[in-house]
């Protein structure tokens, strides 16, 4: 029989059967797996908190035919400032969804798993902008996946001067003579192509310590939004969700 013994993030969990849950982990050593928690649904079981959305516990898994099944589990840290904030839930939710959405099963990457800690624990401590914090997670997740934007020179000449323009499509930035023959520009301010370049070079470290406009927030969240959008082809109904809750 095969286990398991690791870290892990619940991205998500379902009800089957009369008193089980099947939980969705996103775990440290091997990915995003599915395991079935027996008997979670009821309140006296030892696995009610393994199925939790965005705790991170250690778990002990063993392999059956079709799922891994939870053995044994310990909670790490449950992020209960986040269940009692409907923001930092919504914030929560994309983020896990986007994980869910995008890794295929049993697919291991250690950056997205840290990528993904930190930014839920940063979320719940609340020291930076919600917002900016949600950039710097797009930014790094497309990087990670292998769709780092080009920032510091035009696509399609290699210009580095005049750089006032962003394509999802071609997957950076582009030079004024070479904007018209893109269908997909998004005109870039130098502060937001300063901002995204100083997220891409220094991702979490000193996050905390920079000013940035909200125009500029907004700016880089429409970009990195159709960023995502062109280069996974998906669309997210927790963002459409997240956004208007930040709206109301």
């Amino acid at each position: 029989m095969k286990f398991i013994k690791t870290e892990s993030i619940v991205l998500k969990s379902r009800l089957i059967g009369e008193s089980d849950k099947v939980v969705t982990l996103f775990t440290k050593t091997n990915g995003k797996i599915q395991a079935i928690a027996k008997g979670a649904r009821n309140s006296k079981s030892r696995f009610l908190g393994s199925s939790h959305p965005f705790s991170i516990g250690y778990y002990v898994l063993f392999q059956g035919q079709n799922y891994y099944y939870v053995d044994q589990w310990e909670l790490i840290h449950s992020f209960l400032k986040i269940d009692d904030d409907i923001l930092k839930l919504s914030y929560a939710s994309y983020f896990a969804d986007v994980v869910y959405k995008l890794l295929q099963d049993d697919d291991r990457n250690i950056n997205i798993y840290n990528l993904l800690k930190y930014s839920l624990l940063l979320l719940e401590k609340g020291s930076i902008n919600n917002d900016l914090l949600a950039v710097l997670f797009n930014l790094k997740f497309v990087t990670f996946m292998g769709y780092m934007p080009e920032v510091d020179c035009c696509v399609s000449c290699g210009k580095k001067d005049k750089l006032m323009y962003f394509s999802p499509a071609k997957g950076g930035v582009l030079c004024n003579n070479c904007k018209s023959a893109v269908d997909d520009i998004l005109y870039l301010k130098r502060d937001t192509l300063n901002i995204l370049r100083f997220l891409l070079n220094y991702g979490f470290n000193n996050i905390g310590k920079i000013v940035v406009q909200k125009a500029t927030v907004d700016e880089l969240d429409r970009l990195m939004t159709e960023y995502m959008n062109v280069h996974f082809d998906k669309i997210f109904q927790s963002k459409n969700f997240l956004d208007k809750i930040k709206n109301m």
